[in-house]
């Protein structure tokens, strides 16, 4: 497995424990929004390696892809949109005052 679909995979793995730690992964307008930022991903990353204005190295992806798109780039974009919606969901405020703030104390 190469070096970048295995950072790939953490970092997914890592926005969905913040996704998780933040409660966005137990909305549901959280997946819908995955799903449209899924087939944004698909469209736009066609074009950009299909024309091909991105192009990967050989050995540097797991050879699984759709059409011209590597799998690595679907884990990463989704995993941006994740800590995206996470880092937004907090408003920038520490844990204890996200609490309270959920919790209708402030």
């Amino acid at each position: 497995m190469a070096e970048y679909t295995i950072a790939a995979v953490v970092v997914l793995a890592g926005a969905l424990v913040a996704a998780w730690a933040t409660g966005v992964a137990r909305l549901r307008a959280t997946w819908y929004g995955f799903a449209v930022f899924l087939v944004m991903t698909v469209v736009f990353d066609f074009v950009l390696t299909g024309l091909p204005i991105v192009t990967y190295g050989p050995g540097m992806t797991s050879g699984i892809a759709l059409g011209p798109i590597p799998v690595e780039d679907f884990l990463y974009g989704q995993a941006l949109y994740l800590v995206a919606v996470a880092a937004w969901s907090t408003g920038g405020r520490p844990a204890p005052e996200r609490a309270a703030v959920a919790e209708g104390r402030r």
